[in-house]
């Protein structure tokens, strides 16, 4: 029997064996055991590989073991292979049900866990493991980059960049963990124009700002002193008006002023300061009434310091001429005394 009648033979069976719904496509090759179709080769290069799902407890049903260069279907697992390996990484005992893993030395030993690259390891169910050297330990877990571990942390994700060869681990469960030493960029907008920089402060920001640890397009950033710096640039203003210091001492004096401690917080954590609603009630600036900026609090507390500055003035200049009107009363109150005792000596009999 020549490959054309074998093919044809194939194909029939194949086609026998398919459910009554389904459309079986024109096949170049075809391979069926039992009824059951295996594999075949459709005439567009599809490719159809089937199999049935066990769970092959005993591990006897895998294609093939041990250490070598392979792309393997494992039916029996619903698990497929590709790459290479030098050991047992790709032994029934280390391939999870409905697994993946393909590059060098991979290993997704759990069920649907995934892991792609080199010597990656899936090892908890639906984990995820890419890149070179990492291992997602954790269920659900995924561990991206150079060296990056989930450390048994279930629902966590770590990405490591490839700065050091120390591992990055997750600290606690269900937690982000980056290395990014060359900065975490976030852009808000299709151009590139808007978003936040977080970095070591070593180099400009995408914004300019220089020494930041956390900078953003408008303007505002993190310095590497720890101090936040609201953006103040004049060129970003307008509209502006002259403010009265002593309008401002008017209003503050009707700003209540407390302590008092955030809902969130122990009773012994205590803040100073007005409320967002009385301070937008007593000055009206702001966005809303259930924040304040702190540039706001700022230039209030600036304005009024500027009007006890001009008080201060003031009354030191009344003081002064205050003070120099007392040195001349005191210098007549001596001058009139000198005459008084002068006119007394005179008054005096004679012996």
């Amino acid at each position: 029997m020549n490959t054309r009648i074998l093919a044809g033979v194939a194909l029939a069976a194949l086609a026998l064996a398919a459910p009554a719904r389904a459309q079986t496509p024109d096949s170049a090759f075809a391979v069926s055991s039992g009824g059951q179709g295996l594999f075949r080769v459709n005439v567009d290069a599809g490719v159809l590989m089937g199999g049935t799902f066990d769970g092959d407890i005993n591990g006897t049903g895998i294609p093939a073991e041990g250490s070598g260069t392979r792309a393997m279907w494992y039916p029996r697992k619903g698990a497929f292979r590709a790459g290479g390996i030098n050991g047992t990484q790709w032994d029934a005992a280390n391939i999870g049900n409905y697994s993946v893993a393909m590059g060098q030395d991979v290993r997704a030993s759990a069920d649907n866990a995934t892991a792609f690259g080199l010597r990656s390891t899936a090892a908890q169910v639906s984990s995820f493991a890419a890149g070179e050297d990492n291992t997602a330990s954790g269920a659900a877990s995924v561990a991206l980059g150079y060296h990056a571990h989930t450390n048994a942390r279930q629902g966590s994700f770590v990405f490591s960049d490839r700065s050091s060869v120390d591992t990055l681990r997750a600290g606690v469960n269900h937690s982000a963990n980056w290395r990014v030493s060359g900065g975490f960029r976030i852009f808000t907008s299709s151009n590139l124009s808007t978003g936040v920089t977080i970095q070591s402060g070593s180099v400009a920001s995408n914004w300019g700002q220089s020494n930041a640890v956390i900078s953003t397009s408008t303007g505002a950033y993190l310095g590497t002193d720890g101090v936040w710096h609201d953006v103040s640039d004049v060129r970003r203003k307008h509209l502006f008006e002259d403010v009265s210091g002593e309008d401002v001492l008017v209003r503050l004096r009707a700003l209540p002023v407390r302590t008092w401690s955030y809902r969130v917080d122990d009773a012994g954590v205590r803040h100073i300061g007005p409320t967002a609603q009385d301070f937008h009630a007593v000055f009206g600036l702001g966005r809303d009434n259930v924040t304040i900026a702190p540039i706001d609090e700022g230039g209030v507390a600036l304005s009024a310091i500027k009007a006890l500055d001009a008080r201060t003035t003031t009354q030191d200049a009344r003081i002064q001429a205050v003070e120099r009107d007392n040195a001349a009363l005191r210098a007549e109150n001596a001058e009139l005394r000198a005459r008084l005792e002068r006119i007394e000596q005179m008054l005096q009999p004679k012996p």
